[in-house]
């Protein structure tokens, strides 16, 4: 019993779990590095805003640093801290803390208690050496961007100091009087990019959303066809075919439906074919159990009665005649049976050459002659003049002319006419046997050319007939590259025509 195979039912999911997935990680990383950049991007561009205003705030203190003037520095720190909005805090040139106020907490702390607070020793140097610093100060509550800037004063030599060779631009020596520092929390740039994360996450939700709705809807286009060229392909493995698969479409899944289509046709004209040959075959045993069982029944019969010595001897010839006929027609038989294997298996090959169409016509023509004068049928040949000469197997065409005008002969009455015309149309060679026979049913003509075929026994052409003629003759025509074709009407005859082509 045919096991069907399970049918797939996890198709459609897999296909859509694996567009919802390459979405939700495609989203995942675009978010991921979506907010680091942005999140640098704001970080870099508040660090610059920091930085400039440092500097802007180290001028602006100089002056009062410069004189000692504590009240203006703070004064100064004060103003800029509003103005800012940043902590600030000044060092003097000994690198001590001399003003600290921060806008948010609204005190000042000139005492330089948190001294060193977000900035360690080597950092100091750093700055006192002239050098600019930021960095991100990580408190217990929140984070801040702290940026230094040195205080420095351009202190002009008197020319008795400078080295000879120097010019005046020489004269002007700088020097870092103190440092300035600002630092502001980063609240806000951490609310704005939390808020832009926010807005990434649900739109990659709606993505997600809508990700899920295409691959649903795009998973049931994919998987519609190709559930219905599963349960056909599951049909035909159970033998039932249901025909094609209507289902038009331009992409690949429409040429897959039409190479199903394909193949569904080609299955069915080979089971069709099947069917055909098997019939053909019960025929050949039944054709040729009966070809073989009349003629040996008859040799083996007139035999025995010879040697059992009831066949006078004047009747011995008689029976001997019988005998050589039945051994003659038996042989042909087999030769017919081997000629058609020899064609089909491609073992016979054609022995090709430059012959005379009318030399060969009249050399089939008088071959049957004598057959057609003794049952009193009336023959005529018709040669169109200045024949061209034709390259092909002189013998090969003997034998379809002959076994064409003896089939005529034998569907022909007393009295009626048989004609071999032999004409040139264009490119091609026509030759036609026209008899005045008992014609052939129109249902019979589609068959009358394959093997082990015979028309209705009741208007069979001969007793001695096999069925395999037409097919023979078919075949080697075929093997010119030309073909066959018949006209027949019930008892007024046939015409059975032969194209050949010139270049052949």
């Amino acid at each position: 019993m045919l096991k069907l195979p399970r049918k797939p039912r996890t198709l459609f999911g897999k296909l859509m779990l694996s567009h919802l997935l390459i979405v939700a990680l495609s989203l995942i990383i675009i978010g991921f590095f979506l907010t680091y950049l942005i999140e640098d991007y704001f970080f870099s561009a508040r660090e610059w805003e920091l930085a400039a205003q440092a500097q802007d705030a180290a001028y602006l203190v100089g002056e009062d640093l410069l004189e000692n003037d504590i009240a203006g520095v703070q004064k100064t720190a004060e103003t800029l801290a509003y103005s800012m909005n940043a902590k600030i805090r000044v060092l003097d040139h000994n690198r001590s803390s001399l003003y600290i106020y921060d806008p948010e907490q609204d005190q000042n702390n000139a005492g330089g208690e948190d001294e060193g607070v977000g900035l360690e020793e080597r950092e100091i140097n750093h700055i006192f050496k002239g050098n600019m610093l930021s960095k991100k100060v990580y408190g217990p509550v929140l984070q801040r961007l702290l940026v230094a800037a040195p205080v420095i004063y351009e202190e002009v030599r008197p020319e008795e100091e400078l080295p000879a060779g120097n010019d005046s631009t020489d004269q002007k020596e700088p020097r870092v009087i103190g440092a300035v520092t600002l630092s502001v929390p980063l609240r806000g740039v951490e609310e704005t990019i939390a808020h832009i994360s926010r807005l990434v996450l649900y739109s990659g939700a709606v993505g997600v959303a809508i990700a899920a709705i295409l691959s649903f809807t795009l998973s049931k286009t994919l998987t519609r066809p190709l559930q219905k060229i599963n349960r056909a392909a599951l049909d035909m493995a159970a033998g039932n075919f249901r025909g094609k698969i209507e289902e038009e479409r331009d992409d690949e899944i429409g040429g897959l439906i039409k190479t199903f289509n394909y193949s569904v046709e080609q299955v069915q004209k080979y089971l069709e074919e099947q069917k055909r040959l098997e019939m053909l075959r019960r025929n050949l045993v039944a054709n040729v159990s009966h070809e073989l069982k009349a003629p040996l029944a008859s040799v083996r019969g007139y035999s025995e009665l010879m040697l059992d010595g009831y066949i006078q001897e004047s009747e011995k010839e008689k029976y001997l005649r019988t005998i050589l006929d039945n051994s003659v027609h038996l042989s042909r038989l087999v030769d017919d049976l081997l000629t058609l294997s020899h064609l089909e298996s491609g073992q016979l090959s054609l022995e090709k050459k430059e012959i005379s169409l009318e030399a060969l016509a009249r050399w089939s023509f008088e071959s049957v002659a004598p057959r057609g004068e003794a049952r009193g049928i009336n023959l005529s040949l018709e040669l169109e003049p200045s024949l061209p000469v034709f390259y092909g197997d002189r013998h090969r065409l003997h034998e379809v002319l002959v076994n064409l005008l003896e089939n005529a002969i034998e569907y022909t009455e007393s009295g009626g006419n048989v004609t071999l015309n032999v004409k040139q149309a264009d490119s091609q060679i026509i030759m036609e046997v026209i008899d005045t026979g008992r014609g052939i049913a129109e249902e019979e003509l589609d068959n009358i050319f394959e093997r082990f075929y015979k028309v209705d026994k009741a208007r069979c052409r001969s007793e001695k007939g096999s069925g395999l003629g037409l097919a023979i003759v078919r075949q080697l025509v075929e093997l010119h590259d030309g073909y066959i074709e018949v006209e027949s009407e019930i008892n007024k005859g046939s015409t059975f025509r032969i194209y050949l082509p010139l270049s052949g």
